[in-house]
């Protein structure tokens, strides 16, 4: 019987199947499941270039978010986000991030248990439709992560791409024994071509396109283990490696990670996603010798409320740190918009929620985030919306916006309640987002 549960089994590999019309309407499911995915970067950016200056649909997009211009009908930038009492001042930002609790202290440790952070919300409630509840992953990895259980405990992050491979298609034992010239595919290849058989046009045609990227990604991963050496790839084995060093390689590391992410959210692994790029108030990243050779924590410590012209260097590296991480957040939309589901796209069905903690120098308030994605799901797009009274671009009080009007809670419950699950008591919010909403 064809039903979304198959899966292709061989010699201990398990390779799961991409969402299909044809197993949905054996399963009278009428559209794909929805998907969230937290990226955190912490420790502030240049706020004279992050948010845009006018408000509402009609905004400039700013020069550190240009690289976002593709994806403005998909995306909507906040400016006055906060956590309530100002949780996740100093460098406390990483552990309130999803979970809003103003008690957490996470500077040098954990000294209390936090409270349960949005993502294991979420897949405590759907984690069991998919072989993996969540995943957790940033670059130091460990209990360096946004993530948090239902007993405030950290959900230890991964943070070595040949074991996250191993999780999405087989061990890394299993995979050392396949043969030189084999791969994942080439062991399934008899059921994957029975089931393309079963499958309606358009359902093929996908179900060919997503053979082809699992062998995309199997290709260029193998390659510097040796594999298919006799064998010329079929793109170029720098787009994604397995074996890069977070810190001195970290182009090829971030950019191999989001590959990963959106492979998995198109087979539906998981559904859930949490990112942290690194700790907040440590230099895990060190210097940046393509911006200056100066470290990202120092630049942004060194500037308060400064303008750019007393702080040029620094203000300069910030702002360059800030572009590259969107560079990958648009090249990861991207990927996910390029993938059809139904009459739709896998962006359409996957909410992304990105930014940090700080602001200016430990400012948890204002902070810079963002939308993307997951119009299926009922958000609107296409605004620059502002909440709370916070310091402006200026430096000065803003006080034209309600107090405590919207806090970061209120943007995790709703992201929540779009996927049908309930979050109504969540960290200290109080609505949901109408705004968001369509």
């Amino acid at each position: 019987m064809l039903t979304r549960r198959n899966v292709l089994k061989a010699a201990g590999v398990c390779l799961p199947l991409p969402w299909l019309e044809t197993l949905a309407a054996a399963e009278k499911q009428a559209k794909a499941p929805g998907r969230a995915v937290f990226f955190m970067v912490p420790s502030g950016v240049n706020m004279w270039r992050w948010h845009p200056k006018a408000l509402g649909p009609d905004y400039k997009i700013s020069s550190t978010l240009a690289a976002l211009t593709p994806f403005r009908k998909e995306l909507t930038i906040f400016s006055g986000l906060e956590h309530a009492k100002g949780a996740g001042g100093g460098h406390y930002e990483v552990g309130v991030w999803l979970t809003g609790n103003e008690k957490y202290k996470s500077k040098d440790g954990p000294v209390e248990p936090n409270t349960i952070s949005i993502d294991q919300h979420i897949a405590g409630a759907i984690g069991s439709r998919t072989r993996i509840p969540s995943l957790v992953l940033s670059a130091p990895g460990g209990s360096v992560t946004t993530s948090f259980d239902a007993k405030g405990t950290p959900v230890n992050a991964e943070n070595n791409l040949r074991r996250l491979f191993g999780e999405l298609f087989g061990s890394p034992d299993v995979l050392s024994r396949l043969d030189r010239r084999s791969s994942v595919l080439d062991l399934v290849g008899e059921q994957a071509k029975g089931l393309s058989k079963q499958l309606g046009k358009n359902d093929r045609q996908r179900f060919d396109d997503y053979l082809q990227s699992v062998r995309d990604v199997e290709s260029r991963l193998q390659a510097d283990r040796g594999y298919f050496a006799s064998k010329p790839l079929p793109i170029s084995a720098d787009n994604l490696k397995l074996d890069v060093d977070p810190q001195s390689q970290r182009q090829d590391y971030f950019q191999t990670m989001l590959d990963l992410v959106a492979l998995a959210l198109r087979n539906d692994q998981t559904r859930i996603v949490s990112i942290l790029a690194c700790g907040s108030g440590h230099e895990f990243f060190g210097q940046w010798p393509q911006f200056g050779n100066d470290t990202h924590h120092r630049a942004s410590h060194a500037t308060n409320y400064d303008t750019e012209a007393q702080r040029p260097k620094d203000f300069a590296l910030l702002e360059s740190v800030d572009k590259w991480f969107v560079a990958h957040l648009a090249r990861f939309l991207e990927r996910l918009n390029e993938t059809k589901e139904g009459e739709s796209t896998l962006l359409a069905n996957t909410m992304v929620l990105f930014g940090g903690g700080m602001s200016w120098t430990h400012n948890p308030s204002n902070l810079p985030m963002l939308l993307a994605g997951g119009s299926r799901l009922g958000l609107k797009h296409g605004s620059h919306l502002r909440f709370n009274p916070h310091k402006d671009h200026m430096g000065k009080l803003d006080r034209s916006a309600k107090v405590q009007e919207t806090t970061i809670c209120d943007v995790l419950r709703t992201m929540s309640e779009r996927l049908d699950v309930p979050a109504d008591r969540f960290g200290d919010s109080r609505r949901s987002v109408k705004e968001l909403l369509g």
